[in-house]
């Protein structure tokens, strides 16, 4: 049963292709940064650009919308990590990621830091204090960031391992170890599980506290897993790394020995998966060009879909969850409501 189709709320085109996307703590507005390294705060409701802005020469790579104030970083080619005025978008602060690009951002919950990763380096920036950490113990090029949702720690993948750091000291506090190459990261929100996407088409999932000898590897992937996202519950783990979903349930003793629920409904491989902040949906982006929503706890079956001009490089739902922001290869940018 094919799921039912509903027009975009709205597109708007900004005419470069999208790399990111990150909504402002209130919902009303989105920071968009091209892969150009052009950027653009968009009224959420509207669909109407509010602000634009020269992010990045070469390139830009990500932007976070601070969790609690209304600034905004971004990274780009050209090594240095810009904060923003949300409102009049000029550059509050500065920092170089020294001679290599800066692609990894995350904010702590509390948005008092900003972790950023460049290259095997992992820099700590604070507002009263500018950078307190460059830590240099990465043994390659680190490819995700994630923080506890406590915010006592921020984990780094790269090759071979994930490495949390407390913020404060910048000391190495554990070490995650496992043979790999290390694509993507997401810590669940009750902090009990640590997985990582590999580039071996696998999943790695590591129960904390770790103990060697209990960690799991999921494989069955079609593709480079780059796709990770937990529901509020922390109950199911939602992995793309293919044309299919595997949601994964995460209750009880784990995933150990279980079977995914599959979710198919995409022609072509999946690009971005978000879950509802507080809701049970998924949300789900492909090389398609659509957007579906699942409610995968419940069932396989697409609820509604939403077909687009191109692939959707960048995901997310807005706070409230009564919409989600889709950015797309072919520089527009769209909204969607989820079924009711």
């Amino acid at each position: 049963m094919t799921a039912p189709i509903r027009s975009a709320d709205w597109i708007l085109d900004l005419e470069e292709p999208v790399s990111t996307l990150s909504l402002s703590p209130d919902g009303t507005r989105v920071v968009v940064l091209g892969i150009e390294g052009n950027g653009w705060v968009v009224d959420v409701v509207l669909g109407a650009i509010l602000q634009r802005f020269k992010g990045h020469e070469g390139g830009g790579f990500q932007t976070r919308w601070n969790p609690v104030k209304d600034c905004f970083a971004t990274s780009g080619q050209d090594g240095v990590i810009r904060i923003w005025d949300a409102i009049q978008c000029t550059v509050l602060e500065s920092f170089s990621t020294g001679s290599a690009w800066g692609e990894q951002l995350a904010w702590s919950p509390n948005g008092e830091c900003l972790a950023a990763g460049a290259g095997k380096e992992l820099t700590l920036w604070r507002a009263q204090s500018g950078v307190v950490h460059r830590l240099r113990d990465q043994q390659s090029t680190i490819t995700a960031l994630a923080w506890r949702h406590d915010g006592s720690r921020i984990a780094s993948a790269c090759y071979g391992r994930v490495t949390f750091f407390d913020p404060i000291t910048g000391q190495n506090s554990e070490s995650l170890p496992w043979k790999s190459s290390l694509l993507s990261l997401a810590i669940s929100p009750d902090q009990r599980w640590v997985v990582a996407g590999t580039q071996e088409m696998s999943v790695q999932i590591w129960p904390t506290p770790f103990i060697e000898g209990e960690e799991l590897a999921m494989s069955g992937y079609a593709a480079k897993v780059r796709e990770l996202a937990w529901h509020h519950s922390s109950r199911y783990l939602a992995t793309g790394g293919g044309d299919e979903i595997m949601v994964w349930d995460c209750g009880g003793r784990g995933p150990a020995g279980s079977t995914p629920r599959i979710l198919e409904g995409h022609a072509d491989r999946l690009s971005a998966l978000a879950y509802q902040h507080r809701g049970h949906l998924l949300a789900s982006g492909g090389q398609d060009g659509s957007v579906i929503f699942w409610n995968a706890g419940k069932s396989s079956q697409a609820l509604r879909q939403i077909r687009l001009s191109s692939t959707v490089t960048a995901l997310a739902w807005t706070p409230d969850d009564r919409r989600v922001l889709a950015g797309l290869q072919d520089g527009r940018l769209a909204a969607a409501t989820p079924p009711g």
